[in-house]
């Protein structure tokens, strides 16, 4: 029997929908719905006359076109949760390597000495505040049926052609630091898994040295919209979001 599950979240939700929605469905144990919203929109998800949905007008109009359902999510109408992008994702580790060394990195040329805690506690204080953290919360006030919170991809390895995004990355991977990365990762995990949360990583396959993303899982990645087909591609530029490609491949090797 197939299981319902409701799939939430910003803008990264586009590379689910569309890996579902791109030719012959690649699971039959599962009905996928799609919800979500642009930019900070679930950053106002409340429940409200018995459904989960925003409380900006304008995120609520997009959360319901998403959908189409014509409505919010009711709880009780699914089997699971799967919330994605919204700010889980490492940023605070990547912003502050070049500054802070810990014990278990191997930055030698950085200008304070630290904990490792201080990283993972940074890191924690980051996502703590996120919408994702916002709308998992939400939804664990409503019910007791899991909830998957899935890390957003790493930045396409073509964040090379991005100077400043290469002066960021090339010291990690110089140094062979792609472990410390995982590790403050791990740290969030076991935070949000004491709170009830189930963790989904990014499939090994598509990711590149550790801490990167294949470009061809982000070439020609399509703005979140109802219509797939008529979905307007992201800037050339853009290394921050995934295709239907790398929907597809999570939907293959994620366990909901």
């Amino acid at each position: 029997m197939s299981r319902t599950v409701c799939v939430m979240g910003n803008s990264h939700v586009a590379a689910l929908k569309d890996g579902w929605e791109d030719g012959v469905v690649p699971r039959k144990d599962l009905t996928p719905t799609f919800f979500g919203a642009l930019s900070d929109g679930m950053g106002t998800l409340d429940l409200v006359d018995g459904e989960v949905i925003p409380r900006d007008a304008k995120a609520a109009g997009f959360f319901r076109k998403i959908s189409g359902t014509d409505g919010g999510v009711r709880p009780d109408d699914y089997d699971a949760f799967l919330l994605t992008g919204m700010g889980m994702f490492p940023n605070p580790v990547f912003n502050n390597y070049r500054k802070f060394a810990t014990p278990s990195t191997h930055q030698p040329e950085a200008a304070h000495y630290v904990s490792d805690a201080v990283i993972a506690d940074t890191l924690w204080e980051d996502i703590d505040r996120s919408m994702m953290m916002h709308c998992a919360r939400l939804l664990r006030r409503v019910t007791d049926k899991p909830i998957h919170t899935a890390w957003q991809a790493f930045c396409s390895e073509s964040l090379f052609d991005i100077e400043w995004r290469a002066e960021q990355m090339q010291p990690i991977l110089d140094n062979k630091d792609q472990a410390f990365v995982r590790l403050m990762m791990d740290s969030v995990e076991a935070r949000l898994e004491a709170e009830g949360f189930e963790v989904l990583n990014q499939p090994e396959e598509t990711m590149r040295d550790g801490v990167m993303t294949k470009a061809e899982f982000s070439r020609g990645s399509v703005l979140f919209r109802a219509e797939s087909e008529n979905a307007k591609a992201h800037r050339e530029n853009d290394v921050f979001h995934m295709n239907s490609l790398y929907g597809r491949t999570c939907w293959n090797r994620w366990e909901i």
